[in-house]
């Protein structure tokens, strides 16, 4: 009975980031037709209505009063700091770059954790953090075959991304621990769309959704529906049944899946410097990974 539920944990978390890679490619589709704001405002707005009925179905907690400084800060950092950085990124560079960087994220998360949580910080890690930002040197080099600034600043901002994702998984570590990764989701995705609205501009962002076509429709309700809505609390149900370190082996998921579907799908050239590029972010990862130090 337990290797089953094991069983359909591990196939739910394989789902998952099946979505969660192809979020890359959907990104830059919609970008297409929207502006990265309007991107990040229209994709929450769809969701938004949503987190109500979470209270209620999985009875989240209040936070003391203490503690909501910190979370307006990971709410920023998860939802208008993420999603601005990777939706104008998107228009610079493809999005298998984007998904290439994307990489970063556990690198990020462990590098921050030594300095801001004052963790140890492995060996692994800093030689990874290393070889994944040569591949990244060599990646940005492979674009256009030389340095580019709208290249060059495409790719700081898809490391942007990461970074500010990496930042609020760290600087909501106590948060998590007083009370739970679902509560302190679902009340930073509500705030971290009200973060959003400085960047609102009506008259654009209904012009831009009255001539949106089918196909960016379709890719703005993935993001919003599957990676958002449905993504988390899956996440969040395996987490109560896996340690967060035995997830490890799925962070390999979101660059390979995501540069595939952008090279199959958008038709997206991989010049060979570029995958030489990728092999070694991937390498660096490998090396980085949680999993290899056990």
């Amino acid at each position: 009975m337990h290797d089953r539920k094991a069983a359909l944990v591990n196939l739910s978390l394989v789902g998952l980031f099946l979505v969660w890679a192809n979020t890359f490619t959907f990104v830059r589709i919609a970008t297409r037709s929207l502006t990265p704001a309007n991107l990040a405002i229209l994709r929450f707005a769809l969701v938004w209505p949503f987190l109500f009925l979470f209270p209620g179905l999985y009875r989240l907690r209040k936070l003391e009063p203490r503690d909501w400084p910190r979370l307006l800060l990971v709410s920023f950092l998860m939802v208008a700091g993420y999603h601005l950085a990777l939706n104008a990124a998107e228009t610079r560079v493809t999005a298998s770059v984007a998904a290439l960087t994307a990489g970063f994220t556990p690198i990020f998360t462990g590098v921050l954790s030594s300095l801001i949580l004052r963790e140890r910080l492995p060996g692994r890690r800093v030689v990874g953090l290393v070889v994944s930002l040569a591949g990244l040197v060599v990646l940005v080099l492979g674009i256009n075959g030389h340095v580019e600034l709208t290249s060059l600043f495409g790719v700081f901002l898809a490391c942007l991304a990461p970074c500010c994702w990496s930042l609020s998984t760290v600087l909501g570590k106590p948060l998590v621990t007083k009370y739970r990764g679902l509560d302190v989701t679902v009340w930073g995705l509500f705030l971290g769309t009200l973060f959003l609205l400085p960047w609102l501009r009506p008259p654009s962002l209904v012009s831009q959704v009255v001539s949106m076509p089918f196909i960016a429709w379709a890719s703005v309700a993935y993001l919003a529906y599957l990676a958002i809505l449905l993504g988390y609390p899956v996440w969040f149900k395996a987490l109560e049944t896996k340690k967060a370190s035995e997830t490890g082996m799925f962070v390999y998921l979101n660059p390979l899946i995501g540069t595939a579907s952008g090279v199959l799908f958008l038709h997206e050239l991989l010049t060979p410097l570029m995958m030489l590029g990728a092999a070694g972010i991937l390498a660096g990862l490998v090396i980085a990974n949680p999993l290899a130090d056990r």
